[in-house]
């Protein structure tokens, strides 16, 4: 019963899987012990599914996972997250829709910010960044056409207060241990002996646009070994070579075509199945 409603909900990518997405065994995955395993690019917003099993192009320069850049071919295996008791491993893959990725880091390195402060009183002098002269001013400065004599103080409740806490006794010894410890001689660099520097109208650097997910893949090497059915192929017999299909059309996805001349060989080296006992092969790396 479970299984025909599987298969009435869920359509894999690749032939030779019977029921739900492609799934990966791995037996002796070099990635597991070298860590050649990324997980910082988002997937082409071209791409709507990404089953285990599946290869994809780790294009650095794109900012994307994909099935065109160039380089070597990555294995897609991602953590398996089912929610509902009782799912089978074979019910999972990432779907595009089921994501919902923004920010790719809390800052845009591509974005000028602007640096003020320091946040607090330092050895007593309370003073601000001004950008357009790259250098610190003490009080009073202009905000605007708006001259400051002074900036508002809080306490911890957030209740304004006159009562400030002296930091002319800020320790003075150089840290050796601390490189950036603002008592070493050898910083020069006058904004760098300023503790807490903040940043005014923060960037995050967001997501490309339409990407929502960011698949996990592994680099695999000559001799690894995992067990698959994400193979486009209907039959498969022992000695096989399968090499992952370029492009859209292919999906990176295991097939006979092209495998004799390809860059990347997977041979079947056992006919076997799945652990839900759906037909699977193993494969090895030769080349």
């Amino acid at each position: 019963m479970l299984r025909e409603l599987l298969k009435k909900h869920i359509k894999s990518q690749a032939k030779y899987v019977e029921v739900g997405y492609g799934q990966v065994e791995p037996n002796h995955l070099s990635a597991q012990r070298n860590a050649q395993i990324y997980a910082q690019l988002p997937a082409d917003p071209a791409i709507q599914v990404l089953e285990q099993g599946q290869f994809v192009k780790y294009d650095y320069a794109a900012g994307l996972v994909n099935f065109t850049g160039k380089g070597e071919w990555m294995l897609v295996y991602n953590e398996i997250k089912l929610y509902r008791e009782g799912q089978l491993d074979c019910e999972f893959a990432m779907l595009k829709d089921n994501y919902q990725a923004r920010v790719y880091s809390p800052l845009d390195h591509e974005v000028a910010q602007e640096m003020y402060g320091p946040t607090r009183l330092l050895q007593g002098v309370r003073e601000r960044w001004n950008p357009k002269t790259n250098a610190f001013e003490p009080l009073p400065f202009k905000i605007g056409d708006q001259e400051v004599n002074e900036l508002p103080v809080y306490d911890r409740d957030g209740n304004p207060t006159d009562v400030v806490a002296d930091y002319s006794v800020a320790n003075k010894i150089h840290d050796y241990y601390e490189m950036d410890d603002i008592n070493n001689p050898e910083i020069e660099e006058d904004y760098r002996k300023r503790l807490f520097m903040k940043i005014r109208d923060y960037k995050e650097r967001m997501m490309p646009k339409g990407t929502t997910m960011v698949p996990r893949v592994f680099k695999t090497m000559p001799g690894d070994i995992f067990t698959t059915n994400m193979i486009n192929e209907d039959t498969l017999a022992v000695n096989d070579l399968l090499t992952p299909q370029a492009g859209f059309e292919g999906k990176g996805i295991l097939a006979k075509a092209g495998a004799e001349d390809a860059d990347m060989i997977w041979q079947v080296v056992k006919v076997y199945n799945m652990p839900d006992f759906q037909r699977g092969v193993k494969i090895m790396r030769i080349k």
